[in-house]
């Protein structure tokens, strides 16, 4: 074998290795990015299981639907807590749904009819909140809530497809 030739054959070695590597650097970080999100499903669920955010989404769940700022206050003194402590829970969860850091599926499958019930629950004071404080408070917890809803409507539009 001539030089010329070797040197053809080792090129190809070297853009082979740089193939591979760049090959492998694809695959770990997809296995990055799935780690991630199941990291962040565990942070979410583990959260979710906290005694103070239990006992908080309990309690918002026994309200009448719509409550006000002063029907919250007048209900417990503890309740506008428990409220802003859902409120800020959801509201984060929207914007790592929407942001695809927690997959929507799963947020839907574990609290996708919590989600529901508490926005019914606190939709007024939100809304209250946003007029007296910050005319964006609640707008990933809202969007969140929207989503579920179209995604019930889409699930029973296909369980129903004559209708």
């Amino acid at each position: 074998m001539n030089t010329q030739t070797l040197l053809i054959i080792a090129q190809l070695f070297g853009n082979l290795a740089i193939t591979v590597g760049i090959i492998i650097a694809i695959l770990q970080v997809k296995q990055m990015k799935k780690q991630r999100k199941e990291m962040a499903a565990f942070e979410f669920f583990h959260a979710w299981q906290t005694p103070e955010f239990s006992k908080a989404v309990n309690e918002i769940q026994f309200l009448p639907d719509g409550v006000s700022t002063e029907e919250l206050k007048a209900a417990k003194p503890e309740m506008e807590s428990y409220a802003f402590l859902v409120h800020s829970f959801f509201e984060s969860t929207g914007i790592l749904v929407k942001r695809q850091i927690i997959s929507f599926n799963v947020v839907n499958d574990l609290v996708g009819g919590v989600i529901q019930v508490t926005w019914k629950k606190l939709e007024t004071w939100i809304h209250e909140w946003r007029q007296a404080r910050n005319p964006v408070a609640g707008e990933w917890f809202e969007w969140l809530k929207t989503e579920i809803e179209n995604e019930c409507k889409l699930s029973l539009k296909n369980s129903n497809p004559g209708e």
